[in-house]
C-alpha cells in the first residue's frame, strides 16, 4: 500500500511539472508571454476646497427677513457642492479665463464673497442640466465647478466675457479650456487635457483672487 501511495504521488508530480511546462511555453522564451489588457489605473483624485474674495462684509447687509423661497439644489452636483445655486450676498465672478505657460489654467476672480470649487476628471463634459456630450479636444476631461460665482455684477467687476474655449498649443498638456458660467451659481469649466488623466495640482491666491489648475506634464 504504502509503494502505491508513493507511486500515485510521483504520477502527480510528473503531470504538474508537464503542465507547468506546458505553460511556461505559452509564455515565450523569454517569459514576457502574452498578458491580458489591463488599463493604466484611473485617476479618480477629486480636490476640493474655498477662498474669499474680497470683503464679504462690504456687501449688502443681512437681510432682516429670511427669504420666502430659495433656488433648489440641482441633483446632478457632486455632494461638496451642495447648496451653490443658493446665491450669496454680493456677487463673485469669472472675470478671466487664462492658461499660462503649456499646463496651467488660472480662474481670475472678483467681487466679495466665498467661493467653492471641485476638480476632477470626468468620462465627459456634460453640462448641468443637459444630457449632450460637449466634444473637448484631448485625450482626457478635467472638469472644473466654481461654485457661489454669478454672471451679474455690483459694478464692481466685469464677468468673463469669452472666448468661450481657449486653446492650448501644439505641444501643451492643455489641449483647451471650455468656460460655462451659470447664472445659477456655477461655473463650469472643461480642461481638454492631452495625456490619459496625469496628476494634477489645485491651488488659490487672494491678491488677485483665483483658482489654478496645474496638469502635470
Amino acid at each position: 500500500m504504502y509503494d502505491g501511495y508513493r507511486r500515485a504521488r510521483v504520477a502527480l508530480s510528473v503531470v504538474g511539472s508537464l503542465l507547468f511546462g506546458v505553460l511556461a511555453g505559452c509564455s515565450g522564451a523569454d517569459g514576457s508571454g502574452r498578458v491580458d489588457d489591463v488599463p493604466a489605473a484611473a485617476n479618480y483624485t477629486t480636490v476640493t476646497g474655498s477662498l474669499v474674495v474680497g470683503d464679504p462684509l462690504s456687501g449688502p447687509g443681512t437681510p432682516t427677513e429670511a427669504p420666502t423661497a430659495v433656488l433648489p439644489v440641482v441633483p446632478e452636483l457632486p455632494e461638496s457642492l451642495d447648496g451653490a445655486r443658493f446665491p450669496s450676498r454680493s456677487p463673485v465672478g469669472v472675470t478671466d479665463v487664462v492658461l499660462e505657460g503649456a499646463s496651467t489654467v488660472v480662474f481670475r476672480l472678483a467681487g466679495n464673497g466665498p467661493v467653492s470649487f471641485t476638480v476632477r476628471y470626468v468620462d465627459e463634459a456634460i453640462r448641468y442640466g443637459t444630457s449632450e456630450p460637449l466634444a473637448v479636444p484631448g485625450r482626457s476631461v478635467l472638469q472644473v465647478d466654481l461654485s457661489g460665482t454669478s454672471t451679474d455684477s455690483d459694478d464692481t467687476f466685469s464677468p468673463y466675457a469669452g472666448p468661450e474655449r481657449v486653446r492650448g498649443g501644439a505641444d501643451s498638456a492643455v489641449a483647451s479650456v471650455d468656460f460655462l458660467a451659470d447664472p445659477g451659481g456655477i461655473s463650469q469649466s472643461f480642461i481638454g487635457v492631452a495625456a490619459d488623466r496625469p496628476e494634477f495640482t489645485v491651488t488659490t491666491t487672494e491678491e488677485p483672487a483665483a483658482v489654478i489648475v496645474t496638469v502635470e506634464s
